[in-house]
């Protein structure tokens, strides 16, 4: 009987770890814009894409591969009955294997029926987990970030700046074989 008990204990506790283990790597997005919580659809997957993306037609752009990854929010009616879907995009340069401070990102947001876009010298992203996953063509990515966004309509349309706080958690992202035979 002590036998059984012990066995059954140890099967309990393995058991358990292996649950700590999985939330270890569990994805996660948390955002605050101006003091409040960003709220995220409840059905939001957690993923990014690896992407290339094309200059400008001028020259002035160069052409670059990015991390790209949308969060969502609620969707709701807005003015003149348009649907509007809130949002936060997150564009990281990609550079393989690296933390810290990337070489360049971008940020935009569509949140409460207006268009704001991260300005550059007021904003910050610092990567904080680049692990491949055994397949590779997966990674987990995480990353902090403070940005101050503008409204794209600014100053015109009178909205003021905001500021946008979070990070994202053991993002799962997909790198196409098309971008990995390259590197």
């Amino acid at each position: 009987m002590k036998n059984v008990l012990a066995v059954f204990l140890l099967l309990i506790c393995l058991s358990l770890s292996s649950f700590q283990q999985e939330g270890k790597d569990k994805a996660a997005f948390h955002a605050i814009v101006d003091g409040k919580t960003f709220q995220l659809k409840e059905d939001q997957l957690f993923r990014g894409i690896v992407a290339n993306k094309a200059g400008s037609m001028d020259g002035r752009v160069p052409a670059k591969t990015v991390v790209s990854a949308t969060f969502n929010g609620p969707s709701y009616n807005a003015s003149e009955g348009r649907l509007f879907n809130e949002n936060i995009q997150v564009e990281i340069n990609y550079e393989a294997d690296k933390t810290g401070e990337p070489a360049g990102f971008t940020v935009a947001m569509q949140y409460e029926s207006a268009n704001y876009y991260s300005v550059k010298e007021q904003s910050k992203l610092t990567v904080t987990r680049f692990e491949w996953e055994s397949d590779k063509k997966h990674f987990l990515l995480s990353a902090d970030f403070n940005c101050k966004l503008r409204s794209w309509s600014a100053p015109a349309d009178g909205k003021k700046d905001m500021q946008l706080k979070g990070s994202m958690s053991n993002i799962r992202v997909t790198v196409p074989s098309w971008i990995t035979a390259k590197n």
